[in-house]
């Protein structure tokens, strides 16, 4: 992913958005394992349950701002009528693999 928007109005498989760079994923159905592995400014919001975060990716708060986004990405998919945003949740990077210290090769 750089830079674009992707809606998924089903469930996504392992490793989705591996690497993602920018941009955002929004995800109605289930995401599987490895979601969002080393993934650097990408946004990532999904309705169901994950099994699963990559590398690097956590769960994070859902703020007013993100809401907004995801308001905005559900209305220029022409599903903002159809879903609870209260339902999603919101995951991204922890930045912990923007700069690789060999000391710490082990926690990679």
């Amino acid at each position: 992913m750089k830079g674009i928007d992707i809606v998924v109005k089903g469930d996504i498989g392992h490793l989705s958005a591996f690497m993602g760079q920018s941009g955002r994923l929004v995800v109605f159905g289930e995401a599987g394992d490895a979601l969002g592995d080393s993934l650097y400014e990408a946004h990532i919001y999904v309705r169901g349950p994950v099994a699963g975060l990559g590398a690097d990716c956590i769960e994070k708060e859902m703020r007013d701002e993100h809401r907004e986004e995801l308001l905005e990405l559900l209305e220029a998919a022409g599903e903002a009528h159809k879903v609870d945003i209260s339902e999603f949740r919101r995951y991204g990077s922890a930045r912990q693999l923007y700069n690789f210290d060999v000391d710490n090769a082990g926690a990679y």
